[in-house]
């Protein structure tokens, strides 16, 4: 009896350790993410006359982050293997963190939920601005301006709103992300 309870126990401690992301470049990420938003329009996007257009804007932006990534000279992308998911973490964006909490262990890599789209979008969404803030925080552009992190609000609620309007989904609305987003840095 105590041998199955140590062998149960011991089967929950290797299923923890098979279900870790494997390290990966932060471009293999990104191209993730691409695939994910790509795959979530196609089965929960149909009804939406733009949905082809929203897909190559998610290409188009990934496009976008790569390039600013690796920059030549203004090289303003990070990477370092040695660091957790290899880039810095901008602790200025905490307050959108504490929104977030559910999608905090959703790493690039993973599975998104599939079966609730309005889950899946945000967490695709939430992936985009994460890589942004660990990968691009050193760019002039997303230090400032924040582009990255608004646009993917932006595009999130823009998705929830299409799913509420065509399938009656109650996607969270958050109607305070622009006074949060739009707030003078600190």
């Amino acid at each position: 009896m105590k041998f199955s309870a140590g062998l149960l126990a011991l089967s929950g401690a290797i299923d923890v350790d098979t279900k870790k992301v494997p390290p990966r470049h932060p471009l293999q990420r990104l191209q993730r993410l691409t695939q994910f938003s790509a795959e979530i329009l196609d089965q929960w996007f149909d009804f939406l006359p733009s949905k082809e257009i929203w897909i190559r804007k998610f290409e188009r932006n990934a496009e976008r982050m790569r390039v600013n990534f690796e920059r030549g000279q203004q090289k303003c992308g990070f990477y370092d293997p040695s660091l957790p998911h290899g880039g810095p973490y901008d602790p200025d964006e905490r307050f959108l963190d504490a929104e977030y909490d559910d999608y905090e262990d959703f790493e690039f890599d993973e599975r998104y939920d599939r079966e609730d789209p309005c889950k899946g979008s945000r967490q695709i969404t939430t992936g985009y601005r994460k890589w942004a803030q660990r990968y691009l925080s050193q760019c002039s552009g997303q230090a400032r301006y924040r582009f990255q992190i608004k646009r993917m609000h932006k595009w999130r609620n823009i998705l929830h709103e299409h799913l509420n309007r065509h399938i009656g989904s109650m996607c969270p609305s958050r109607q305070s992300d622009m006074e949060i987003l739009f707030s003078p840095l600190k």
